[in-house]
C-alpha cells in the first residue's frame, strides 16, 4: 500500500541519526523507495544508501506516507507542512511525552512492517488556520495542529481583548491570554491551563483563558466549523503575540484582527492496530498510579 516513504527527523537532529539509519536500512531491504526531508535530514549521511534528499514542499507530492522520527514538536511541524497533500503520517517517539509520536524505537521495525502490510488504525485530526490582518492587509497566515495562543509578552500586565464566535460577541476579558485548541492540543498547554481533555474523534475547538482576572471566565467549546475572532483592546498594543503550536509567532496590538478557523483538510494519523487513546492517556498522565 505504501511504496514511497518520506522520512522526517528533528532539526539539527544528530541524536536521531541512529534511528533513521535503522529505519532506512529496513525499508530499503523491503524494496521500498525512501526519500529524506531536506529541512531536517540534509546532514544525514544519505550518500551511502543512494537515497534522495528533497525539499519538503516537493517531498509531500511524491510520497505515500510520512514517517516522523522525533518528538511531538517535530510531528507538529511536519503535519502542518504535509496536510494539504493528504499524506498519512506515522510517528516514532524520540521525545518525552509522545502523545503524537506514539511508537517507541524498540518496537519501530515490527510496527512499520505491520503498517506497510495494511495493518494499522487511522484517524483524522482537525487543524486550525490562523489569519492576522490590519487595515485590510494580511500579515500572517499559518496552521496549527495543537493550538493557537494569544499571550502577553514580557510585560507583567494583563492584556485585554474581545472574542467573537461566528460574528457574535462572546466576551471581553482581562487575562494573561487565551488558548484556542483542537482536540489534539487539549492535552498540551490547554491542559496545564485548566482546559478540558477533548476526545480526538470530536471536531470542535476549545477556548481556554490563561489566568483570567475574573473567576467567572471558564473554558468554552464551540463546533469545529466555527470562526473565532480576536480583537485586542487599545492597551494591548505591543504587549501581545499570537503563537501557533509554540513554534510560529506574530505580535499583535490595536487594530489587528485575528481569525481562527478550521483548516479545510484533516491530517491522517496512523497508529499501531488496536491503538487505545484511553490507554495512552492513562500512561502519559499517570492516571491510577498509587501515591
Amino acid at each position: 500500500m505504501f511504496q514511497r516513504i518520506g522520512i522526517f527527523g528533528k532539526y539539527n537532529g544528530i541524536a536521531c541519526w541512529d534511528t533513521i539509519d535503522k529505519l532506512l536500512q529496513h525499508l530499503i531491504n523491503a524494496d521500498k523507495t525512501v526519500l529524506l526531508d531536506s529541512a531536517s535530514c540534509s546532514d544525514f549521511p544519505h550518500q551511502r544508501y543512494g537515497v534522495e534528499v528533497i525539499e519538503r514542499e516537493e517531498l509531500g507530492k511524491q510520497i505515500d506516507i510520512a514517517i516522523v522520527v522525533g518528538g511531538d514538536g517535530t510531528f507538529l511541524d511536519v503535519a502542518r507542512s504535509i496536510v494539504d497533500y493528504e499524506v498519512p503520517i506515522l510517528g516514532i517517539n524520540l521525545g518525552r511525552l509522545g502523545f503524537l509520536t506514539d511508537i517507541s524505537p524498540k518496537d519501530m521495525l515490527n510496527i512499520v512492517d505491520e503498517v506497510m502490510q495494511g495493518h494499522y488504525d487511522c484517524e483524522e485530526r482537525n487543524l486550525i488556520r490562523v489569519r492576522i490582518e490590519k487595515d485590510g492587509l494580511q500579515e500572517f497566515d499559518e496552521l496549527a495542529l495543537n493550538d493557537v495562543v494569544i499571550h502577553k509578552t514580557e510585560s507583567p500586565r494583563m492584556i485585554e481583548f474581545e472574542t467573537c464566535v461566528d460574528g457574535r460577541f462572546l466576551n471581553s476579558q482581562r487575562s494573561d491570554g487565551m488558548i484556542i485548541t483542537t482536540p489534539t492540543g487539549s492535552t498540551a498547554y490547554s491542559l496545564s491551563a485548566g482546559g478540558p481533555i477533548l476526545d480526538p474523534r470530536l471536531d470542535v475547538l476549545s477556548l481556554v483563558s490563561i489566568n483570567p482576572h475574573t473567576m467567572s471566565t471558564r473554558p468554552y467549546v464551540v463546533p469545529g466549523a466555527s470562526t473565532v475572532t480576536i480583537f485586542p483592546h487599545e492597551n494591548c498594543n505591543g504587549q501581545a503575540q499570537i503563537i501557533c503550536d509554540g513554534q510560529l509567532t506574530h505580535h499583535i496590538g490595536t487594530g489587528h484582527k485575528t481569525s481562527i478557523t478550521r483548516h479545510e483538510k484533516f491530517i491522517k494519523m496512523l497508529h499501531p492496530q488496536g491503538h487505545d487513546h484511553f490507554e495512552l492517556l492513562r500512561a502519559k498522565l499517570h492516571w491510577g498510579d498509587k501515591l
